[in-house]
């Protein structure tokens, strides 16, 4: 009798879950329709439909026109009924957002670290967890949990940071200690996938199952979705891209190795490379204004961190045949010249065939952006197992 009712449990969640992610996807649908569209008999989709209004999830709306008799019904999902919070930490400070189950930010606020210490940065999650509360007047029941996105090597399964260069963290569980503090929720993973969750579930990727998203910034990082699901390797920290060869034998990277795609093309590379030749050159943005006024040296070294991005990328198309690349970060500032040597040598480079229906968009986030897609690792969570149903 237990397994009975633990395999109605799975199926009803499974169902949840499949309704769920349609309305998402078409924003309004009538009960017909998604039976049509799911397969689901007219009993299930009554069942699960009753049980979502009746938690608030999904309301109906406005009926739809009638060419005669009873006028179907619209269902939506009530995104303001439930609501999560997204943490983008940072050598200096956090970042914290909090957004609606659609991820629309309702608050936001910075966050200075006074230290870097686990336990300190706990402190402050913790506090502008109850600053955004304040500033929403959202009950503490309605959060389905906190995100956190962070640069480094994270272990999603345990919620561990197993290394951070900039927090000097390592081995460190602090999507648990989250948890013990707050009695929360807590989700942890590399900033990058975060924002592959955001335009997975409610960005540019929408109604995309398999796409890269790219992120160039003082580092380059990479987020990879197949088959509608974070893909994370062996170990939980595949996405690396910063850190394949463009040049073998070349320049030092921050991480050890010689010819990294990050020692040539990130926003903190460039710079070097130029001020070994115009040391006089104190910003990036300085570099990019030279770029502006045709100095050669400029033009040169952001072409090339331009095209050796896209030669990588090419690679990763050859491999995985995505359907969409999105490009963010920091990076989107430069010169449209470095995207337009990136696209000719991702295109020049690609398979012949693999670059046809081939999709290539860039989104300019800034933190609070980077906070959402922490956030969205809740609300994936969320869409994946249900919403907030136990």
């Amino acid at each position: 009798m237990r397994s009975q009712k633990a395999n109605a449990n799975t199926v009803r969640s499974v169902n949840r879950t499949l309704l769920l992610n349609l309305l998402r996807r078409e924003g309004s649908l009538s009960r017909v329709q998604l039976k049509d569209l799911t397969g689901l008999s007219g009993a299930a989709i009554t069942g699960v439909v009753a049980e979502l209004i009746g938690e608030g999830v999904v309301m109906e709306t406005t009926p739809l026109p009638s060419s005669g008799g009873r006028p179907p019904v619209l269902l939506t999902i009530n995104y303001k009924s439930r609501a999560a919070i997204g943490v983008k930490l940072m050598e200096r400070e956090l970042t914290a957002v909090l957004t609606d189950a659609g991820a629309n930010i309702e608050a936001s606020v910075v966050l200075p670290l006074s230290a870097y210490d686990p336990q300190t940065v706990v402190d402050h999650i913790a506090q502008v967890v109850e600053v955004l509360l304040q500033k929403t007047g959202r009950p503490r029941s309605e959060l389905l949990g906190v995100g956190i996105g962070m640069a480094g090597l994270i272990d999603h399964e345990t919620g561990t940071c197993i290394n951070s260069p900039y927090l000097k963290w390592n081995h460190v569980p602090i999507a648990r200690m989250v948890e013990e503090q707050l009695s929360l929720q807590a989700i942890i993973d590399n900033d990058v996938n975060a924002f592959a969750a955001a335009e997975r579930l409610f960005g540019e990727a929408i109604n995309c199952n398999h796409f890269f998203v790219v992120t160039v910034g003082r580092g380059i990082g990479s987020g990879l979705v197949l088959s509608g699901q974070t893909y994370r390797g062996f170990s939980g920290t595949a996405g690396e891209f910063g850190h394949v060869t463009t040049e073998p034998g070349g320049r030092i990277c921050e991480c050890g190795k010689r010819g990294c795609l990050e020692a040539y093309a990130s926003d903190v590379s460039l710079l070097a490379r130029y001020r070994e030749l115009k040391p006089e050159v104190q910003s990036l943005e300085g570099m990019v204004e030279a770029f502006h006024e045709g100095e050669p040296i400029a033009m040169a070294l952001i072409e090339d961190a331009g095209k050796r991005i896209g030669v990588a990328l090419a690679n990763v198309v050859n491999l995985l045949n995505p359907q969409l690349i999105v490009i963010g970060g920091e990076g989107i500032r430069l010169p449209g010249r470095y995207f337009e040597q990136m696209e000719q040598h991702l295109r020049l480079n690609v398979y012949p065939g693999l670059n046809v229906d081939l999709d290539i968009r860039t989104e300019h986030w800034g933190d609070e952006g980077w906070a959402r897609g922490a956030a969205s690792l809740v609300l994936q969570s969320t869409f994946d197992f249900s919403l907030g149903h136990s």
